[in-house]
């Protein structure tokens, strides 16, 4: 009987040490990939503003995600890709259409999927008598790491500068 009960304890003990080292699975942590997000983002936005100052809207609007969504003042929400190269194309036919942008900050998120951008932007169009009119102001931008490995804009929201006034000095 003591024989029996050795082996009885000798199963329960290797069993309990089966499950101790099942339990104690090494988890590790996807490399942080963030750094080299941010370059390519920085390296994207730099892309794009020339996309813009080559008047190109194809071009442009290849940096937004299909469904990318657009935020301007004054006017409905412009959403998709395709949308926002019409709005762009047509605005980039104005001759004093001149847009650029650069970004401040880029911060990618640890999980390597989505991040942001901030900077500043200059828009000139043809005002009622068709003079350049100029717009400054700020933006930030929403990236999303398509499957393919691309950044693609998911939401861009600029907001423009006060205009002139007594109390906000002109900018040039």
């Amino acid at each position: 009987m003591k024989t029996f009960n050795r082996h009885v304890v000798t199963i329960a003990i290797l069993a309990l040490c089966g499950c101790a080292q099942q339990a104690v699975v090494e988890t590790t942590e996807p490399a942080d990939t963030r750094a080299g997000d941010e370059a390519a983002i920085h390296a994207a936005v730099k892309e794009w503003s020339a996309a813009a100052q080559a008047k190109d809207a194809d071009a442009f609007a290849s940096f937004y995600a299909e469904d990318g969504l657009l935020m301007l003042e004054g006017v409905a929400d412009i959403s998709g890709r395709e949308a926002i190269r019409e709005a762009f194309g047509g605005m980039m036919q104005d001759p004093n259409f001149d847009l650029s942008f650069e970004a401040d900050k880029v911060v990618a998120s640890r999980s390597g999927d989505l991040a942001y951008d901030t900077g500043t932007y200059s828009l000139t169009l043809s005002d009622p008598e068709e003079n350049p009119a100029t717009v400054r102001g700020n933006y930030v931008v929403v990236w999303h790491k398509q499957a393919d490995g691309v950044w693609k804009v998911v939401v861009d929201a600029p907001v423009s500068d006060p205009p002139d006034s007594p109390e906000t000095p002109a900018t040039e």
